[in-house]
């Protein structure tokens, strides 16, 4: 009598690369955020400590299938990136057609998509500027200085004689960040968010609000 093979359940997964340390918390504090709003939301936060570029994601995707004891299938893969680092020619913008045939080809992506934090992530903070202030103890009439959101975010870490380092402050900048009001941001963001909270099987959410 032939003996029933066992298949091996193929485990889909979302990942999310992220820039930084202040990506990577607002990132699962919206995931929590989801989960709370009743969404079951698989996801996982890669934080590549740099631009997401392919080489990072390739290793972020190689890692996850190594650690995975069953098949994996990443059911979405997503980017988020400031975009203001193309503009300032800081980083060449990649190929991203090309970047999701690679990453389809060779790591079982069935989806992939980008966010792009238009200009940076620190806006998305001064998006509940109220709660930032509040958090760092500020007075609620505090002017905000500074060319940019990055800038005008670490003249207030400043204030408060907080060092604000994005890609490697997780420790000094996640207790404040903990406290900003994530659905403030989310609905204030919700049009680079469409395509993250489709894939994520968010749906319909302003409608629970």
């Amino acid at each position: 009598m032939a003996r029933k093979k066992i298949s091996k359940q193929i485990n889909c997964i979302n990942v999310i690369f992220v820039e930084g340390d202040a990506d990577e918390i607002l990132f699962n504090r919206l995931i929590q955020y989801y989960r709370l709003m009743g969404f079951d939301t698989n996801g996982i936060v890669q934080n590549t400590h740099g631009f997401p570029d392919e080489k990072n994601m390739r290793k972020g995707l190689k890692k996850l299938e190594l650690e995975s004891k069953n098949p994996v299938v990443f059911n979405a893969v997503v980017c988020e990136y400031d975009t203001d680092v193309f503009v300032k020619k800081i980083q060449l913008e990649p190929n991203w057609k090309k970047v999701e045939e690679n990453l389809k080809r060779n790591y079982s992506v069935s989806h992939f998509c980008r966010i792009e934090a238009k200009t940076s992530i620190e806006d998305w903070m001064l998006d509940d500027i109220e709660s930032l202030l509040k958090a760092l103890n500020l007075p609620s009439d505090t002017t905000t200085k500074g060319r940019d959101g990055q800038e005008k975010v670490k003249n207030l870490f400043k204030k408060k004689n907080i060092v604000y380092d994005r890609h490697k402050g997780k420790e000094k900048i996640k207790p404040i960040l903990d406290k900003l009001d994530i659905s403030k941001i989310r609905d204030a963001r919700k049009k680079e968010l469409k395509e993250f909270e489709r894939l994520l099987g968010v749906k319909n959410l302003d409608d629970r609000n």
